[in-house]
């Protein structure tokens, strides 16, 4: 079957460091300039590519006010053919399942091939309207693409994954959603921009969509969201640390460091897992679905969620379930039972385990409505949002993406608080539904202190699976097995474009010898120097290590965003002038091939004085 229609979904968003909190409204200031995210501009230029090779026809769809239709005018002047725009005031209010029910009724209607979009948008950061669209439609997905090839009916895609890239094959129709920088978008002339008002632009009401109008908007959104607070940025006041001999910088950089207490890695009052086993109770039990890594390792944002669903059943006097497939994941036992699993399930089957979402959403879909549990927690890891929404929109299921902190309400209600616009504001959101359901990022939970002796029932179930859509190829890890991963870790060093290609190695020298997690900024990933699995910042991750070294990062917006919870920040830079210092708690203006080779042997001393002085102190 020929690629005969393609159709890309794009959302204006506001400039992210032009949006500002309202203290008084109680909302966000939209009125700055408006752009087509980076991720969306990646699947408006895949379209025409496409086109261009195979004479498909292309359409461009958002939903949005009025002002969205500048939106479709740029897509239009990228190549694209003609326009819909889903205007209404019926719209207003909606979340990610309401926007992916209004989008998914005009898309069937349309029959497209391929559905492309942008891994989520930088306003929100959910990452779940595709794969909600991709449920609603009844197809295969393929999320965060790099790269795709289209033979027949079949597509095939690079996807990134947490630990690398895995190449993923299925039938059309398919969804696609693409990573960011995967194509660089063309400028935009103003005689195509003068081109693109001649082309066909509709609009579209919601009672053209359905005869129900509480599908859309606040009605037909699962989520709700409470009073939005903004997040002030840390105030900072750099130390700068004369750095003209470099082996009495580096002592005088630890003893500071010692006295703000940022190299005592010890952790103290951890709160303490329950001993007692407890019981399911219907309706009020806790389930975290845990996953696994490439080296069949539990990862540590599923113990933070163990440890924090712990917490929520202790309190809801309810058990905590994990959750695990495939069935190797039985192996695992005492462990999670240590970190506060009541009873674990596994889930069997090879569909599960070769990962796919529609067939992970199937299984889990069976469970809960057959279990009814309080709460689903997952990890927000990229298995997480790919398999999570698709979850959400089967069972009409509210789900918060993202979030960084798990509360409970004086209604015994769950209530995430999810980032947005750059981690600029905290929402607390809230579901109407249940069970409730969260995504929770890796390394903003406290690990409890776990009790060994616990023991948890171990059941396996078989679910019975339609068919997996899409097929895993092949999957390799781009990490580095050498240094500590970057998930949940307590001290991090930032590679910048300052350090050079050739610094590289070097750097990641040093992170090996004084156990830290190494990450990186845009620059360092777009060049290729290092994965993009380990980029810090707006479009990458967020981490809050208790101590960061920035190794010649100049600190440009994009990546303070990702450092803005790390509690002590070192930054060694050339330029005195360079922004990062005004994150810094301690700064040295050197060239960091000098300064880092003193910084290694002090701290390498340190750690060797307290290791003579108590053997068991790490």
């Amino acid at each position: 079957m020929p690629l005969r229609k393609i159709a890309v979904c794009v959302k204006q968003i506001p400039l992210i460091e032009d949006a500002s909190f309202d203290p008084v409204t109680k909302t966000i200031r939209r009125d700055g300039p408006a752009v087509i995210g980076s991720f969306d501009l990646n699947a408006v230029i895949y379209a025409v590519e496409l086109a261009q090779k195979t004479g498909a026809e292309t359409v461009a769809i958002t939903m949005g006010p009025p002002q969205a239709q500048s939106s479709l005018l740029e897509t239009l002047a990228m190549g694209i053919d003609r326009a819909v725009h889903l205007q209404d005031r019926a719209f207003a209010g909606s979340d990610t399942l309401a926007t992916a029910r209004a989008l998914a009724l005009w898309l069937k209607r349309e029959a497209c091939d391929l559905i492309l979009l942008g891994k989520y948008s930088l306003d929100a950061e959910t990452g779940q309207v595709g794969p909600e669209i991709a449920e609603l439609l009844g197809i295969p997905q393929i999320t965060g693409i790099r790269n795709l090839s289209v033979n027949g009916d079949i597509v095939r895609a690079e996807r990134e994954s947490d630990e690398g890239t895995e190449d993923i094959e299925c039938p059309m129709p398919a969804l696609l959603t693409c990573a960011e920088r995967a194509k660089r978008p063309p400028p935009l002339r103003p005689a195509a921009l003068e081109a693109a008002k001649s082309k066909p632009l509709a609009t579209v009401s919601a009672a053209q969509l359905s005869d129900n109008p509480s599908q859309f908007g606040f009605a037909g959104s699962p989520t709700w969201v409470q009073e939005v607070q903004a997040q002030q940025a840390p105030t900072v006041q750099c130390k700068l640390i004369d750095a003209a001999d470099a082996q009495n910088a580096a002592s005088q950089a630890v003893a500071e460091l010692e006295r703000l207490g940022a190299l005592d890695a010890t952790v103290r009052h951890r709160r303490r897992i329950a001993a007692r086993v407890r019981k399911p109770v219907r309706g009020k039990d806790v389930w975290v679905v845990c996953e696994e890594n490439l080296e069949h390792e539990i990862t540590r944002g599923s113990l933070e969620l163990l440890s924090a669903g712990d917490e929520l059943a202790s309190r809801l006097s309810s058990a905590l379930v994990a959750i695990g497939f495939p069935a190797a994941m039985g192996r695992h036992a005492r462990l999670l039972a240590g970190y506060g699993a009541d009873r674990i399930v596994i889930l069997d089957h090879d569909a599960l385990a070769a990962r796919r979402p529609e067939s992970i959403a199937e299984a889990i879909a069976q469970l809960v409505a057959e279990r009814q549990p309080w709460g689903l927690l997952l990890c927000a890891s990229e298995l997480g949002r790919d398999w999570g929404p698709r979850l959400a929109a089967r069972l009409g299921l509210g789900l918060t993406g993202d979030a960084i902190g798990l509360e409970l309400d004086t209604e015994s209600r769950l209530v995430a608080l999810k980032p947005a616009f750059g981690g600029n504001i905290v929402a607390p959101i809230l579901s109407k539904t249940y069970p409730q359901m969260a995504t929770v990022r890796s390394g903003v939970l406290e690990l409890a202190q776990p009790e060994p002796a616990r023991e948890a029932g171990i059941e396996t179930i078989r679910p019975i699976l339609s068919a997996p859509r899409s097929r895993l190829i092949d999957a390799k890890s781009l990490l580095d097995p050498s240094i500590v991963p970057l998930e949940g870790s307590a001290v991090v060093v930032g590679i910048g474009a300052g350090v050079g290609k050739d610094g590289v190695e070097r750097v990641k020298q040093f992170a090996r010898t004084i156990g830290a997690a190494i990450c990186a900024t845009r620059r360092v990933t777009d060049m290729g120097w290092l994965p993009r699995q380990l980029q810090v910042g707006l479009t990458g991750k967020a981490i809050e290590p208790q101590l960061y070294f920035a190794i010649g990062i100049r600190g440009a917006p994009n990546h303070v965003i990702g450092i803005k919870r790390a509690r002590t920040v070192v930054a060694i830079n050339n330029d005195p002038e360079a922004p990062i210092f005004e994150r810094a708690d301690l700064g040295m203006v050197a060239d960091w091939e000098q300064i880092l080779p003193a910084l290694e042997d002090a701290l390498r001393m340190r750690q060797a004085g307290l290791q003579s002085a108590d053997p068991e102190r790490a």
